[in-house]
């Protein structure tokens, strides 16, 4: 009787334990951390700026007259204008004012006269087409006086004329040269001592 007692609490005990929850000894299963990096961005490069163009600096316009220069005029004709770009003279031609530059002087007739007589054998003026009736003369400059307003002009060597029409020509090419100045109210221009006047009369 005992026996089947016995087996009878074996039969219990197994079918209690069949239905019992699983016993974890030590606790549930211990779960591996996740460990969460904490992904780093590669830093970026902070980016160069972008060179902007260099500002190229403007120059101020050229002026006519580079700083420590002056200027004068010299005198040339234009044949048969008939004074329309210029003052009216001799073979119904036009005087007409070409600015030279030159440093700077006190001498200002003086410097106008040598720019013009520096154009010896030049027919034409570069090419303006502007005519030099003295390039057939071969003249230089000895002294030039200013007294009271009247300028003595000197020259020496040999006048030249190309025809009747070069007389008036020649004579205003010289005595403009100096009247262009608001310092001189009158020119008297003597070559080899000789009045230009009566030169130029021979020349006819």
């Amino acid at each position: 009787m005992q026996q089947n007692i016995t087996l009878a609490s074996i039969i219990i005990i197994l079918i209690l334990t069949a239905c019992l929850p699983t016993i974890f000894i030590g606790g549930p299963p211990t779960q591996t951390p996740r460990v969460i990096t904490a992904t780093t961005q590669p830093s970026q490069p902070t980016p160069s700026p972008t060179p902007q163009p260099t500002a190229t600096p403007t120059l101020a316009p050229t002026a006519t007259v580079a700083a420590g220069l002056s200027q004068v005029n010299i005198y040339l004709i234009l044949v048969g204008d008939n004074g329309a770009s210029g003052k009216k003279i001799g073979c119904d031609d036009s005087l007409v004012p070409v600015s030279v530059v030159i440093p700077p002087t006190l001498g200002v007739i003086r410097a106008s006269l040598l720019e013009l007589l520096k154009l010896k054998g030049q027919r034409l003026y570069g090419q303006t087409g502007l005519y030099n009736a003295l390039y057939l003369s071969d003249l230089s400059l000895e002294s030039v006086n200013l007294v009271n307003g009247k300028a003595t002009i000197k020259l020496t060597g040999n006048l030249v004329t190309g025809g009747v029409c070069d007389i008036p020509r020649i004579e205003a090419q010289l005595k403009e040269s100096a009247l262009q100045f608001s310092t001189v109210n009158d020119v008297s221009i003597l070559i080899n001592n000789i009045p230009l006047e009566e030169v130029l009369s021979l020349q006819g």
